[in-house]
């Protein structure tokens, strides 16, 4: 389910939502985020990493980058396991604890999609600027863009997610 999800997400950016940026450089939101992010917890690191190249992998191929989105993929999926332990609850996940809304509350998942979000556009921009004397010009456009993807990310969960659509299903 996980990879039919990262694989729809690609194709959706790299189709319709590719040059979604609505201040330019400054908001670059990455919607497939989104489905990288919604790898449970308990999940093994492995595995984390594996989504993350995958998902950045489609992404340069999909969008046509040189590696770009694999290494900024890799490396989120590489500090997956380092976010969940870090924003982990007092008494710990449970088993069937998913990073939705309803198991894990509003204030942890915005804090989960806004630390994710800064990891990958962080080393992104790191990745596309290469030199560390421009790294100061790309710092603002990657934290204002971790905004734009959070927004778009939150936006997505709840059309997902959605309380209206739980209760009419029960």
């Amino acid at each position: 389910m996980m990879a039919i999800r990262i694989i729809l997400m690609v194709v959706l950016q790299a189709l319709f939502l590719r040059d979604v940026s609505p201040f330019g450089i400054w908001t670059r939101p990455e919607w497939t985020l989104w489905a990288l992010l919604l790898v449970p917890p308990q999940s093994g690191p492995f595995y984390k990493l594996l989504c993350g190249f995958g998902m950045g992998l489609g992404l340069d191929i999909a969008l046509g980058t040189y590696g770009q989105h694999m290494v900024a993929g890799t490396m989120l999926g590489g500090a997956l396991p380092t976010l969940h332990r870090l924003l982990a609850p007092r008494e710990g996940y449970e088993v069937t604890d998913r990073p939705v809304l309803r198991d894990m509350g509003a204030g942890w998942l915005l804090g989960f999609l806004f630390a994710s979000a800064l990891v990958y556009h962080l080393t992104l921009m790191l990745v596309v600027e290469w030199y560390w004397h421009l790294f100061a010009g790309a710092l603002l456009p990657a934290i204002t863009s971790a905004c734009f993807t959070t927004a778009g990310c939150m936006v997505l969960h709840m059309a997902v997610y959605s309380p209206e659509r739980r209760k009419a299903s029960l």
